[in-house]
């Protein structure tokens, strides 16, 4: 009896072919890269978190500087220079006098170095000027950053009265101490009677 159609077929073994080593081998290595290059972003990323947090601080420390030194009274006679006190040591060291500019001196920069441009930036190169700068440490900061702090101030008076009619104060920040660097910040304002 003669079979038509059905031819049978003997199994050579190929349909049931798996990966062999070398494929293992390479797939192993491309896996590895991958996920070196995702362990490696963990730590870049967490410090850019420390320094992005660190940073934000110094911007909200310099906004409450500037704003503790812009509510400074200015009807004040030429003699002597204005200056504020902090008693609590964040915005002016404890038992120090910080200066607010020099009405004897209209329309000088008084105070820590300005490098000139729009807008004026402090020079965080030049050395620190005494009464016009101070270092702080936030106690609770985990991290321990601290922040150099130095200003400069333009006083205008009214040459009639001796009296102060106007103060533009810049104030710069910088944060010290981290390992990746950073910029420091700058704000400027005008406080006009």
């Amino acid at each position: 009896m003669k079979r038509f159609g059905m031819k049978r077929r003997r199994n050579s073994g190929n349909a049931e072919r798996g990966f062999t080593l070398t494929e293992m081998l390479i797939a192993t290595a491309i896996i590895l890269v991958g996920l070196v290059a995702v362990a490696q972003l963990v730590p870049a990323s967490a410090l850019l978190n420390a320094n992005n947090r660190s940073d934000g601080t110094a911007l909200v420390f310099t906004q409450r500087e500037l704003e503790y030194m812009r509510e400074q009274t200015l009807v004040v006679p030429v003699a002597p220079p204005p200056t504020f006190t902090d008693p609590l040591g964040v915005l002016c060291p404890p038992s120090t006098s910080c200066s607010l500019g020099d009405p004897t001196q209209p329309g000088q920069v008084i105070g820590s170095p300005v490098v000139a441009g729009s807008p004026p930036l402090i020079d965080f190169s030049a050395d620190p000027v005494g009464g016009y700068s101070f270092t702080y440490t936030d106690p609770n900061d985990p991290f321990g950053a601290s922040y150099d702090v130095r200003w400069a101030v333009v006083t205008f008076t009214n040459p009639q009265t001796n009296v102060t009619t106007g103060r533009r104060i810049i104030l710069g920040v910088f944060r010290r101490g981290m390992r990746t660097p950073t910029y420091p910040i700058t704000l400027d304002t005008m406080v006009e009677k």
